[in-house]
């Protein structure tokens, strides 16, 4: 007659082959990441060069191995919370090759190129990175929208600062209605498509995030007065005091994890030109 096996000693029996059969799934999905992660960079490489394929092959092998991750993340995107990981490598994305001089673009330069404004103070807020958790994001534009492309919008946490870029001369400037005059006389320029940009950031991303813009005023010398600031939405600056204004505005109260809805949506409005 064969011995009887206690009842205890059958369901331990179990949950072994259980946690075996988990662990042999385990490897199996392991060597899946691999493979994908060398896939990814092959076939990457000639595109994007080798630093930017394997970072692309860790990004994608981080999603294979954390699906519990993902849909955290998804569940907290959904919510408006931010998370820090999976976040992209570096804090400065996008280019400025797509700033260019148009009669269309509602803030203009005088004497000078759009481009070269922008990099004037793209070399200002370059100081902004040395702040951790800061982001700048340059050539901005959401797709499917007619909105004017943004040279640079700096981001921490939920906080985000659109920044436009003009050089005039000297003059006590003021607007009416959102058009712009100096010393009296309209000069066929305009703040609305700018804050029109604000408010559509603010539609696009959750309820808990801070858009407002921010416009820097290079001088060629002389007295130049800048108009008074759209309460909440839009402030004035000149350009020696860009780096401070953007501090204050984006690193209000206790610093926050990086937002992935806005990275996420930023990343895919910026110009990607090297």
């Amino acid at each position: 007659m064969g011995k009887s096996v206690h009842p205890v000693a059958g369901i331990r029996r179990e949950v072994g082959r259980i946690r075996a059969a988990s662990a042999a799934i385990a490897a199996a999905a392991a060597c899946r990441q691999a493979l994908s992660a060398v896939t990814i960079t092959v076939t990457a490489v000639p595109a994007l060069g080798w630093g930017r394929s394997l970072r692309a092959a860790a990004l994608s092998g981080a999603r294979l191995a954390a699906p519990g991750a993902g849909r955290r993340a998804a569940a907290s995107r959904c919510a408006g919370g931010t998370v820090p990981f999976l976040l992209p490598e570096g804090r400065c994305h996008g280019s400025l090759d797509a700033v260019t001089d148009s009669e269309r673009r509602p803030l203009r330069s005088i004497a000078a190129s759009a481009h070269d404004v922008a990099s004037r103070t793209g070399e200002l807020l370059a100081e902004l990175l040395a702040v951790p958790g800061v982001r700048i994001f340059c050539g901005v534009r959401p797709a499917a929208t007619d909105l004017p492309r943004t040279p640079h919008v700096v981001s921490a946490g939920r906080r985000l600062v659109l920044m436009e870029s003009v050089a005039w001369p000297p003059g006590r400037y003021d607007m009416t209605d959102g058009r712009v005059h100096c010393d009296g006389t309209y000069i066929g320029q305009s703040v609305r498509p700018l804050l029109a940009a604000v408010q559509h950031w603010r539609e696009v991303l959750p309820r808990n995030h801070h858009v407002s813009a921010m416009i820097v005023v290079h001088g060629g010398g002389g007295v130049i007065t800048l108009p008074a600031p759209v309460a909440g939405d839009l402030a004035w600056v000149q350009a020696e005091d860009a780096v401070r204004e953007a501090r204050q505005r984006i690193l209000r109260g206790r610093p926050a994890a990086a937002s992935r809805a806005a990275v996420a949506a930023l990343l895919d409005a910026v110009d990607s030109r090297a």
